[in-house]
């Protein structure tokens, strides 16, 4: 028998086939107190073989005891980490990329994995440092024990990884304020419960943590049915990908006729996520700047509304499911939906959304109809036409260009932010192939250099469009026709009834922290400073040269550090700055 292991850094990801002498270990960990610090174990064999963690044992159902090596007898692999403080271990699960590759993305739940022969598999090991560690030089110990099916175990290998903390605190609160769009409806069909259920609520709370920890700070309500048309994917039956999203706000017309209007669930839902420290705005989707297909609806439900809001209702003189036709009663709607939130103290709070308005005048039009139902509500928009970061300056009170978008305009982009500080500036990247995305075939590093680049750019924060769009086998694929695999959601649905956190995951969060060292280097020092640290990740001095021309951008490799030692290093540096 022969089992390989290796350590690599927390940026690295395994693939089936992968090339293992590719596989650079760590030199060091680093990390402030409150703070974590992550590595992987990678291991090979050229036998099938499992791979456990803690004090288990694991029989294969699989294997064959007293067949030949070569018709699959059964290794059995286990790793022991030795740490000063509490470490959590998951193995990482694999999804198939666009590139048919199996590579490495899930952090799995369960202690024992099976693997192929020959074939590489990954442990994530993060060691969790608390507020209260004391600061100084540490050592992990990890040791690897190997036996052949019923054979006593023997030890393979063991490493020492140093472990430096830093006389430096992390704050509770990440400070970039992240706006990661969240789907409910989704969550419950790929956990089978029933929608806006207490079941479905107890589950909505395990995510809603997720994403308090890397730093979500606004809450997304979806105030129509289906406003995104499920992102197309009726076009492609093929992906199984259910992207319906529908409102959580309950509309009944009454046996006298009239109509009413339930906030209940909506109000639920905002005083949980609350509850877990999402305090920015309530980000309300779904009355402007909604899409509309004429292959999908041939027709809006009330043409006669400049908004093709599709909003359905119970009748209760007959039980039956209608939707609104009438103009009047959807503005009746809407201006209940306002009311509701200024009776409840909440107007403030509240942004009314949209996501890559596309005809200028049709948006200003929404607008001003807004404004008379809505009175003196702020509004928020993400931008992907050049055109609207001028013309809404003084409507939108959140504006979030995409970064073509802000590549083109950065000049006028940070004037507006001198001249309105009060409001908030954001980024964004989705869908197409641009620098910093976080798709699964995208170097991790461009997960983490996030939180660099929005320190870069002075803005607030970054925004991207999907946390939890699943397609049908998520766990298993990530290909979706309609979309790069990963580009619609960060975690996966657990079997346990949570989400399973990812490598990608990890790695924004890991990025989120840089952005907080990097501010308080700039609070500390100024900004020539914080700068210095910012040059050793991006390779540009002015946003408009992440661009080859108007349309394209550059290759990330030329844009931004893809070496995992330099952020390692930079953050050691910083934090030797922060010290106490």
């Amino acid at each position: 028998m022969s089992v390989t292991v290796n350590l690599a850094n927390e940026s690295y990801r395994v693939k089936h086939g992968g090339i293992y002498e590719q596989i650079k270990a760590p030199t060091e960990l680093v990390c402030a107190k409150n703070d974590s610090a992550a590595f992987q174990v990678v291991l090979s064999s050229d036998l099938h073989y499992s791979v456990s963690f803690g004090d288990v044992d694991w029989f294969s159902h699989t294997a064959k005891p007293f067949a030949a090596r070569s018709a699959g007898k059964h290794e059995r692999v286990r790793v022991v980490v030795d740490s000063p403080f509490e470490t959590e271990l998951h193995h990482v699960g694999l999804v198939t990329d666009d590139d048919l590759v199996k590579k490495g993305d899930i952090l799995l739940n369960q202690n024992t994995i099976e693997t192929p022969a020959d074939s590489l598999s990954a442990l994530w090991c993060e060691v969790l440092v608390p507020k209260d560690a004391a600061a100084g030089d540490y050592t992990i110990k990890v040791s690897v024990f190997a036996a052949l099916y019923e054979d006593d175990e023997a030890l393979v290998k063991e490493f020492t990884l140093p472990l430096q903390v830093a006389n430096y605190t992390l704050p509770d609160k990440r400070g970039l304020y992240l706006n990661l769009w969240f789907h409910p409806c989704s969550i419950a069909r790929k956990h089978d419960v029933v929608l806006w259920s207490d079941e479905h609520f107890e589950i909505l709370r395990k995510y809603i943590k997720s994403l308090a920890k890397l730093g979500q700070k606004p809450i997304i309500i979806v105030a129509s049915d289906i406003p995104w048309k499920g992102q197309d994917c009726w076009l492609c039956p093929e992906a199984n990908g259910n992207l319906f999203e529908y409102s959580p706000i309950k509309i009944y017309k009454n046996t006298n006729g009239e109509f009413e209007f339930d906030f209940s669930i909506m109000q639920r839902y905002i005083d949980m996520c609350t509850e877990e420290g999402l305090d920015g705005f309530i980000e309300l989707f779904g009355i402007t700047g909604v899409w509309f297909y004429e292959k999908f609806i041939k027709k809006q439900y009330c043409p006669e509304y400049h908004e093709a809001l599709t909003l359905h209702y119970i009748d209760k003189a007959d039980g039956s499911r209608k939707y609104l036709r009438d103009a009047e009663v959807i503005k009746a709607y809407i201006k209940a939906l306002g009311e509701y939130f200024v009776k409840t103290g909440q107007k403030d709070r509240v942004r009314i959304s949209a996501d890559e308005p596309a005809d200028i005048e049709k948006y200003r039009y929404s607008i001003q109809e807004l404004k008379k139902l809505m009175p003196d509500f702020k509004y928020s928009c993400a931008i992907n036409h050049v055109e609207f970061i001028d013309e809404f300056k003084d409507d939108i009170d959140e504006s979030v260009p995409y970064l073509r978008c802000t590549a083109l305009n950065y000049e006028s982009l940070t004037k507006y932010k001198k001249l309105y500080p009060d409001k908030k500036f954001l980024w964004y990247v989705c869908c197409g192939r641009a620098p910093l995305n976080t798709f699964i075939l995208c170097n991790l590093l461009e997960s983490r250099a996030i939180g660099t680049m929005t320190s870069f750019l002075r803005f607030d924060g970054f925004l991207r469009w999907a946390y939890t769009l699943w397609n049908d086998n998520p766990r298993n694929d990530a290909r979706y026709s309609l979309f790069e695999a990963g580009d619609c959601y960060f975690v996966y649905p657990g079997a346990y009834g949570g989400p399973l956190l990812s490598l990608r995951y990890k790695n924004l969060l890991r990025g989120m922290v840089d952005y907080d060292l990097l501010e308080a280097v700039r609070k500390k020092k100024g900004d020539d400073t914080a700068d210095e640290f910012i040059k050793r990740i991006c390779y540009f001095d002015h946003v408009s040269q992440l661009l080859a021309d108007e349309k394209k951008f550059k290759k990330t490799e030329e844009l931004y550090c893809v070496d995992w030692e330099t952020y390692n290093q930079i953050k050691k540096d910083m934090l030797k700055l922060l010290a106490d």
